[in-house]
């Protein structure tokens, strides 16, 4: 008589790992101690779920990203012109990390503000969290390494430091954390004021990658255009 085996299957939970851009987020910020059992775990102790498991539209996406929809889109190494309809990569952010990372409001956010001089020799606000104070001392001095026809293009800034909502949304801007800089308007593209003539950039590809040398993306590289925007994602960077 055959001898039947029973197996009993365990139901086992797909997001129950963190996978490799969750240790991407670890080694780029300080505050985070770890990711375990599908959280970010950070040192003061508050824990964010990483992955909610859901399919999500370009919409929802915006509007309602968790940790693990931040990596949805590669960030592009090349310097490229033009990304595929929706391609925002960077532009898809969980708030709740970033008010965890920086502060939950304006005034906890100023606490760690400080002014560091921008290549015009003028001084500007931006967060000293994370390193991204430094991070940006080491753009200006490789932006002084360019030559002379390129400062038109990053002063005077359109601004760093300002606690506010992204325009026609309810989402913060990075700008609210102290940790993005808008170089010069007069040379910069936005989606929102070019849909009549679509995408086009006047920003020399040197200042690109020497932002993102230093851990800054690029708003140039997003379909919803922003090209004078830069801010600091080093975990896309990696």
């Amino acid at each position: 008589m055959k001898k039947i085996l029973f197996v009993t299957l365990l139901p086992i939970s797909i997001f129950a790992l963190c996978d490799s851009n969750a240790q991407k987020l670890v080694n780029s910020y300080n505050s985070i101690k770890e990711c375990k059992d599908n959280y970010i775990i950070f040192n003061n102790g508050k824990k964010i779920l990483y992955d909610d498991g859901k399919n999500k539209d370009f919409n929802t996406l915006l509007n309602y990203a968790d940790i693990e929809d931040m990596f949805k889109f590669r960030y592009p190494k090349e310097f490229r012109y033009k990304m595929p309809k929706n391609y925002d990569p960077g532009r898809v952010r969980n708030q709740e990390f970033f008010k965890t990372i920086y502060g939950n409001s304006a005034n906890e956010v100023k606490k760690n503000l400080t002014y560091i001089k921008w290549i015009d020799g003028k001084n500007i606000l931006v967060t000293k969290k994370e390193g991204v104070a430094r991070a940006l001392r080491g753009v200006v001095n490789d932006l002084k390494k360019l030559p002379p026809s390129y400062r038109k293009y990053l002063s005077p800034i359109g601004g760093t430091f300002k606690w506010r909502k992204i325009a026609g949304t309810n989402r913060l801007s990075v700008h609210s954390f102290g940790a993005a800089i808008d170089i010069n308007v007069k040379y910069s593209a936005y989606w929102r004021w070019n849909k009549a003539k679509g995408f086009e950039n006047k920003i020399p590809k040197e200042i690109v990658q020497i932002f993102e040398k230093h851990g800054f993306i690029w708003g140039g590289k997003w379909y919803h255009y922003d090209s004078m925007h830069f801010e600091y994602r080093p975990e896309l960077l990696k």
